[in-house]
Formats: structure tokens, sequence, C-alpha cells
């Protein structure tokens, strides 16, 4: 209780700008205002069986994906595109934290609606120069928001012992050629269902491959969990 009024206190003195109109929050801890956070783009999966790949924009980008499930929060576009790249890129970690609380917050709504949860969550791996480079991987602390959202375990499936140059730009062949042996699984035994979360999926190249890897060691189920899917053209 102390702690929320400070917080709150804290707020009344001096309150935070909005993360993408600079405006004033009307909340403590808010880093959004109200009128941002209600027009947030949203992706409605409800009508599809919260699943992204019934779409067909969605369906046309991504043909023959070896996983069964895409859950994501919107297109990749304004204002997400900013906060992703200034999360990713520029280390503003400011971005990342509404990014997360974001995800963690849809989370809830899809177990609410009664979505399908997984056995155990992973995420895209990075190598260890790129992991020293950057101070963290996007991917994992996304999964940790859906661990902690469902109570059910987070495990680091994959390794990446060499580095993986920068996909951006790449098609999807070019992507899928510079992950060969450069990703690989490092657990034996694994669940039913598995839920793989990145940032965003273009592509679809690297959670494919990571789908394919799952598959062939039994995994009957891979869902797919990002924060914006990049529409097909």
């Amino acid at each position: 209780m102390q702690a929320t009024l400070l917080q709150q206190l804290v707020h009344l003195l001096a309150p935070s700008c909005c993360l993408w109109c600079q405006m004033q929050v009307q909340q403590a801890q808010a880093q959004l205002c109200d009128h941002c956070h209600g027009h947030l783009p949203q992706l409605d999966l409800s009508w599809v069986d919260h699943n992204a790949l019934l779409l067909p924009d969605v369906a046309k980008g991504l043909p023959r994906v070896k996983f069964d499930r895409l859950y994501s929060l919107s297109w990749y576009k304004q204002p997400y595109k900013h906060w992703i790249s200034s999360w990713k890129f520029q280390q503003q970690h400011a971005a990342g934290e509404l990014l997360r609380q974001l995800f963690y917050q849809q989370a809830q709504r899809y177990q609410q609606q009664g979505g399908d949860l997984p056995d155990c969550i992973s995420y895209t791996p990075i190598s260890v120069k790129r992991l020293q480079e950057r101070g963290f991987n996007q991917a994992k602390l996304l999964a940790l928001e859906l661990a902690e959202a469902w109570q059910i375990p987070c495990l680091s499936l994959f390794q990446s012992p060499d580095l993986v140059p920068h996909q951006t730009g790449l098609n999807r062949r070019q992507r899928l050629d510079n992950l060969k042996g450069k990703i690989q699984l490092q657990q034996a035994v694994l669940p039913r269902h598995v839920v793989l979360v990145d940032d965003v999926i273009t592509t679809g190249a690297t959670l494919d491959y990571l789908s394919s890897l799952l598959k062939a060691k039994g995994v009957q189920t891979v869902s797919v969990w990002t924060l914006a899917i990049t529409r097909a053209f």
C-alpha cells in the first residue's frame, strides 16, 4: 500500500509523458495516455479461433509454414514499429517495458477468452556475441511475460553458438540459408504443445526453422506468439 501511495504522489508531482504523443499520462506507472492506449492498433483474432494463419492476408505471406498457430497483437505498423525498433536497436528500455506490459495484458485476455494454453514456452535464441552487444534477448523477455501471465514454465530450448547474420531485408530463402547449422535444439525430451516467442514475424523463416527442429523431436503443436506481423504485399 505504501509503494502504491508513493507512486501516486510522484505521479501527481511529476507526471510522466506518454511514449507516443508526449502528453501527460493520467495514471501512475502508465506509459501511455488514455487516448493513445485506447487507439492502439489491434489484430482481433477471436473470430478465427485465435489463429492469424487463418487470415487471408497472413496466409498469403506465410505459405506452408511448419508451425500450427500464430498470435500477434498487431500488424507491424506505427506505433509498434517505432517501439520495437527503439527497444531492440537503441536500447530504449521504456519502450521495451511498455511492449512487455501490452504482451502480458494480451496473454491474460487470451486466457480469459478460452485460448488453448501450451505445456511450455520458449523463444528465438541469439548468440552470446549478440547478447553481449545488445544486453538482452527481447524474445526471451517477452516469453517471460507469457510464462508469468499463464503460470507456465519458460524453457531455453535452443542455443545459437554461431552468430546469425542480421536478417533485415533478406527474403525467406536467404534467411533460411543463414540459419542452417547456427541454431541447435538443446533438450531431448519435449512436451506436446510448445509456444515460440519472437518480437516480429516477417517471412516466418526463423520460427519455421525452430518449428521444424521441435517437430522432428515429436512436438505435436507449435504455436507462435509475436508482437506484430509484417503484412504481405
